[in-house]
């Protein structure tokens, strides 16, 4: 079989059976296509859905966002934790859980999330201190990079287990072994996905080059140098899922986002600190 062939098939086929996304999620990807979306609009929208109304009036009173005064609305939840950021958080859990009563699967799937809420915590403060101005953006991205990890696990679990067994033996990074084996690597896949679900590019684009920041449009280069990046500071820092044994500083990282070594191991220790404030983050949204 070629795995590159079937993957695409069950991509890019409609009437393959990759999961429908619920009605609020494509709410929620045409709240966040529309620059002109309020507050409002997305709150009302989110509370169509009481699970997650309630998971995120919780996230945002939890240790991860450190309110003084107690959160007890959908509205105060947005502002608290952020337009963007929320947008990402919700199509995060309900992505995964579209996921979750899979069987047999051969990725730890919450290693993964918590490896995604660490890449977008470390992205938001790479963002913060590189170019401000995406910090808010960067956030959804850089939570949803991994989510073509999850079809290669779900459709072709041992196949993958062979790809995560060649990776461990070799040295190599996940995506190394991807390609080697299928031919197509989870960052593509992700893109795909994002692409047949609707996302826009400023979601799609810097997932899709996470692992190739170079040859990224320059409207999104800058976003995936700081994903790259994340990636890195997160294994390093020991927060989840890692991709490789030795994680590497993508190349040119440092000096296209204007760091030095310096702080980036004041970054990775200060992502350290937070564990616990990620784990606060992935129990609330991943709990029943």
């Amino acid at each position: 079989m070629i795995i590159k062939a079937e993957v695409l098939k069950i991509v890019q086929k409609k009437n393959s059976d990759l999961p429908t996304l619920p009605v609020v999620i494509n709410k929620i990807i045409s709240v966040a296509s529309d620059k002109a979306s309020t507050i409002d609009e997305l709150g009302e929208v989110i509370s169509y859905d009481q699970a997650m109304t309630s998971k995120l009036i919780k996230l945002s009173n939890s240790i991860y966002y450190s309110q003084k005064t107690k959160v007890e609305s959908i509205k105060r939840a947005i502002t608290v934790i952020g337009f963007d950021e929320i947008i990402g958080i919700a199509l995060g859990m309900e992505l995964l859980s579209s996921f979750k009563d899979a069987s047999g699967m051969s990725l730890n799937m919450s290693a993964l999330w918590i490896h995604s809420i660490g890449v977008a915590t470390s992205s938001k403060e790479l963002a913060n201190r590189t170019n401000p101005g995406i910090a808010n953006k960067i956030f959804i991205p850089a939570l949803l990079h991994d989510i073509g990890k999850i079809i290669f696990s779900v459709y072709f679990k041992e196949e993958y287990k062979a790809v995560q067994t060649f990776a461990e033996e070799k040295k190599k990074t996940l995506q190394y072994a991807e390609n080697a084996i299928f031919k197509l690597d989870h960052a593509i896949l992700s893109a795909l996905l994002m692409k047949r679900w609707n996302f826009p590019n400023s979601i799609v684009l810097p997932c899709r080059f996470h692992h190739n920041p170079y040859s990224a449009p320059i409207e999104f280069k800058h976003h995936s140098y700081i994903i790259a990046l994340a990636d890195y500071i997160t294994q390093k820092a020991g927060v989840g899922l890692r991709g490789s044994l030795s994680p590497t500083i993508p190349e040119n990282s440092l000096s296209v986002l204007g760091l030095s070594q310096g702080k980036l191991e004041l970054i990775v220790d200060q992502i350290r600190k937070k564990k616990d404030e990620i784990q606060a983050f992935f129990e609330i949204t991943m709990g029943t």
